[in-house]
């Protein structure tokens, strides 16, 4: 598996590379626009497609995305704690019922 420098090293050559091509998506989309207009379309298939992802993070280094997964996993697991918890207390508490209307049933 790649160091996290290695990481950071992609992610900075890939920031460099999106600036090459959307300066040149740029100059190609000024051009398509005088011709007959489909840069328009072409702008909004990209915007849609770089929408499904938050720009804080397609501008975030490695390190930080790095970290925020490992947040977002310990998180993930603190809930499935809390729901398993949650899921037996519920059990408890039905049993419970049940033995308190098994005691109703009985006293009458």
């Amino acid at each position: 598996m790649s160091s996290l420098e290695d990481l950071e090293d992609l992610a900075q050559s890939g920031e460099q590379d999106r600036d090459d091509n959307s300066k040149k998506d740029k100059e190609d989309t000024s051009n398509a626009a005088d011709k007959d207009g489909d840069a328009e379309m072409k702008d909004l298939e990209e915007e849609k497609k770089e929408g499904d992802i938050d720009p804080e993070i397609l501008n975030s280094s490695t390190h930080d995305i790095v970290n925020r997964r490992r947040l977002l996993e310990n998180e993930i697991l603190v809930m499935k704690r809390e729901f398993q918890r949650l899921g037996h207390e519920k059990e408890n508490m039905n049993k419970r019922i049940d033995e308190n209307l098994e005691k109703i049933e009985n006293n009458r």
